[in-house]
This record gives C-alpha cells, structure tokens and sequence, in this order.
C-alpha cells in the first residue's frame, strides 16, 4: 500500500489591530495575507479546478481568525496592498536603465495587482471563507487551535486552559460551520497530567481537554512520540516511530512531527530556502523596502532572477517527492502505510520563503496518480486506518529549543507567568462578585476576558526570548495586563464610576475587541473537562 503525505500549514499571527503598524504590529498581519495566505489560497484553488484534491491540512488559530473577519483590518490591508503596487510602479520608473532590477520591478507589480485583485475580487476580501469553500469543496481540511495560541503546560489553571481550548473550537464552529477533527496545540506544546503542589490535586492532561470537546487528533514534535511508551502495543513495535499515528489513554490520536522531511525546509544547511537564486528575504531596497537581491551567499548579493528561481522550485519539488518515496520505500515492513507528517509555520511559504508556496503546488502537481505516496488529512487517514492504534503516554515536550519549555520559561523572562496565572486566579474570583444583570458589570468582565486571553499569547515570551522584537512584546505584555488590573478595580466596586471612565472601557472595547459576544463565565474555577 502507498504510504502517506500529510502537510500540516500552521497559520499564526499574534494579535496586532491598533497596536502599531511596522516594524512590529499590524503589518505582521498584512505581510502574511499579501506574501502567505492569499497565494496559497489561489494556490489551492488551481490544483483544485485541476481535479486535485491536495487535503492540505490548513490551521487557523481563533485571534488569527478574528483578525482576518475584522472589516477595520480588511480596509487596511487593501490601503496596505495600493501603497505595494505604488511601490513598485516607482521603482519601474527608477531603475528604467538597470535592466536586471527593471525586470525584478515589473514582477512584483505584476505579483501585487494579481494578489490584490484575488482578494477583491475572485475571495471578496474573505479569507475564511474561502477556505469553508476550499474544505466543503474536500480539498483541505481546516484545523483549529487555542484562542490566542496560549501555552497551555505552563498554566496552572484549569480555567485558562479550557478557556482557551473552548473558544478555540467554538471560534471555528461560528466561522466553519461545523466542529473541527484536528488542533494544533501552541508551539506543539504537550503535558500528560501532573500533580499539582500548589492545589494539592492531580491536573488532567491537556489531550484530555482536547477529548472533553470532540478533538479527534493533534501534533507534537517527534521527542514527543520517540520518548512515549506503550500502554497498549497492538503492533509488535519495538518503539514509537513518528510514521505512524497513536491514541493516548484519553482516546485523542496523536502524530508526531517528520524530522527527515522538517530539516529539509527548515534547516538553514540542506533546506531549500538557502537555494542561492531564491529571493533574499533580509535584504530591502533602501527607498522602496521592496526586495531585489537573491540569496547568492555570503559576499555581495545579486540580483533576483524570478525565473531562474521557478526553475529551482521544480527541481526542489521533484528532490522532495523523491524524498518521500525514500521514506515509504525505506519503512519497516510492519509499517502497512508509513505517514509523513509535516507540520510547518504557514508564514514560511511565501513570507519567509518567497517560492514556497509555488513549491507546494509543484509538489501536489508531481504527487497527482504518484502510486508511491497519497496525500492525506490525518483525519483521512484516522478513517482510512479504522483507529487501529496503539495507545502511548507521552512526556512533556514542545517543538522549541532542546523540545522542552525553555523558550517559554527561562530565568530571563521567567515572570511572565507568575502575572498569567496570579491574573487567572482573580479572573475566576471576580466572576462570584458580579452581577452579569449589570450592562456595564457584563462589559468590564467580556472585557477583562479579552485582555486576559490576549496576555496569555505564546508569542510574548517567544518574543522576549529572541529579541526580535523584545521591546514591543514587553510592552504589549504589560499594556493587557494593566487593562485587566484598571478593569479588575472597577469590577470591584462597580457604583464607584470613577475608577474606570466611560472613554477608557470604550477606548478598550475598541482596541481590543476580538469575540464580541465572549462568556465571562468559561474563566470560572475548574477541576477537570466536564466529559
């Protein structure tokens, strides 16, 4: 039997609406739809009017979702893409007599008109739903994740961990139509259940929360599959492998990540972006900010060539298909159909990689009738297995540095959860001293939800831990955390108007304002998943 390709597209960007614009903010987000998502929709869209059915598997986390659906930011972006194709009609005019960068020039207006117009016009400004039509229409498979893409190990309240599990799949309900199979778990974030020293009880796994809600299957890092052990060995398997799928004891399936096919794209060595004719992402011209240098290597860079780089889209493709017919090929023969799993960041096709996103279509257009490898959803092939899996326990692991919580909780930025979890905690006191009845009670608590959900993000720890950006996360950070303590004192005595003007909570609501409708009440004290 042919084994299986199963793509993974992680799409994730931190919530930026009115919270600065560039170098961080919101053109975080407008770079992923111009660069990113808007290709990989027209992308799928040809394979599928071509009769290939791709089943990528595309996951949105909710604050992306939100951000996407938010007319503010539709207009914005649209003001963003007009400012691009200005650009590059400027640069024509400039480099009029350097033929090299002319061409390179002409590309990108060629390529900002056509993804702007897709957007106008062929996806009416709505990316999400263009991707229910994609999924309805069995293409993809759309998968969900935690609200704001917290990291659910390192909170240590329940509350927290199914509030963002809850919105996560209610968000995708509202927006798809229907409940999702698959979640990615943040930064593939993963802890069996652990006894809890402060609350003196043991806490339930975080694929526990994923069962409690009807998640049939997610991702860790390979570590997290190698390293488990069996409960249940229906196979005769001298250990894990990360090309097979299993069940933990909670009845979720899990799948560990590929790293053969992973440090092929990922790795700054061997990967396919360090290609030296594909599109120096690093470099910009002074004047324009637009990109004209290819990645040539380390002495001075030449000119982008965008058809000498189509070129090495198709020979990477045809090395990657060769790649996964190795692995297949290569399997134990008690592996009846090996799957490769492989999960990448969205952003890094197009964004980071500017040729990724033609390369992924050249690879589903070399894999079309391959009868070595199919391609699949997990969730295809969950039904095309019949859930003939052992079941495993699983360590503690993450896709980060060392696969472990380092990058998130290190003596540098360690204190960032003693303000999450001390924030929790009075999150779920102030809820018994409220009366929802109160209209402006009911708002400073939807309120307090979002600032809460939105300091609980993974990417300000990340942030501060690389220094991208550091200064901006730390500020973002304290910013939500200082809303919620403004709004945590008017909730406390809501008769006294002058803790918290009028203007304030309104200049909230507008910032901040992802989930209109948000339940205060899914932040209440918990001891488990209600099963």
């Amino acid at each position: 039997m042919p084994g299986t390709f199963a793509l993974m597209l992680h799409s994730h960007i931190p919530y930026c609406r009115k919270s600065g614009v560039w170098p961080a903010g919101e053109e975080w987000l407008f770079e992923a739809m111009n660069e990113t998502y808007i290709p990989l929709l027209r992308c799928l869209r040809s394979l599928l009017n071509d009769g290939i059915h791709p089943r990528v598997m595309v996951g949105l986390v909710p604050i992306l979702m939100e951000q996407l659906n938010d007319g503010y930011m539709k207009d914005r972006f649209c003001a963003y893409m007009e400012d691009k194709i200005h650009r590059a009609r400027t640069d024509m005019d400039r480099f009029r007599a350097d033929p090299r960068r002319l061409r390179a020039a002409r590309y990108w207006l060629e390529t900002f008109e056509a993804t702007f117009h897709a957007y106008t016009h062929d996806f009416h400004r709505d990316i999400l739903g263009t991707l229910r039509w994609l999924q309805e229409e069995g293409a993809i498979e759309v998968l969900t994740s935690a609200a704001t893409h917290g990291f659910l190990p390192l909170m240590e309240n329940d509350s927290a961990v199914f509030a963002q599990v809850r919105i996560g799949v209610e968000t995708y309900r509202g927006f798809f139509g229907r409940p999702p199979r698959g979640f990615w778990l943040p930064e593939c974030a993963y802890r069996p259940e652990q006894f809890s020293d402060r609350q003196r009880r043991t806490r339930c796994g975080v694929d526990e929360w994923l069962a409690a809600e009807g998640i049939e299957y997610f991702f860790v890092e390979g570590v997290g599959i190698t390293g488990a052990s069996f409960v249940e060995n229906r196979h005769g398997e001298a250990c894990p492998t990360t090309l097979r799928g299993y069940r933990l004891p909670s009845g979720v399936a899990v799948f560990g990540r590929n790293d053969e096919t992973g440090k092929q794209v990922w790795s700054p060595h061997r990967g396919y972006p360090g290609d030296p004719f594909y599109l120096e992402f690093h470099s910009k011209d002074a004047l324009s900010g637009l990109h004209y240098s290819r990645v040539t290597g380390e002495s001075a860079k030449e000119v982008y060539d965008p058809e000498a780089a189509a070129g090495r889209v198709k020979s990477h493709a045809r090395h990657f298909v060769g790649l996964l017919e190795d692995i297949v090929g290569k399997s134990s023969p008690t592996l009846a159909c090996p799957v490769a799993v492989c999960p990448y960041d969205c952003e890094l096709f197009g964004h980071w990689w500017h040729e990724g996103v033609r390369w992924i279509e050249e690879v589903y257009r070399l894999l079309a009738g391959n009868e070595t490898v199919s391609c699949r959803s997990l969730g295809d092939e969950l039904a095309h297995s019949g859930g003939d899996l052992s079941t495993i326990r699983m360590q503690p692991s993450t896709w980060g540095l060392n696969a472990d919580f380092t990058v998130w909780l290190n003596p540098e930025h360690g204190w960032i959860w003693s303000y999450i979890n001390s924030t929790s905690t009075e999150m779920e006191q102030i809820l018994d001293h409220v009366d929802p009845r109160d209209e402006r009670g009911a708002r400073i608590l939807r309120q307090m939800a979002r600032e809460l959900l939105l300091m609980q993000g993974s990417d300000w720890p990340f942030l501060l831990f690389t220094t991208q950006a550091r200064e901006y996360a730390n500020q973002r950070f304290h910013h939500h955390h200082q809303r919620f303590r403004k709004l945590l004192w008017a909730a406390r005595d809501l008769s006294d108007h002058g803790r918290l003007q009028e203007s304030e909570l309104s200049h909230m609501e507008d910032v901040d304002c992802p989930w209109s409708s948000i339940d205060p009440g899914l932040f209440r004290y918990r001891s488990g998943p209600d099963r």
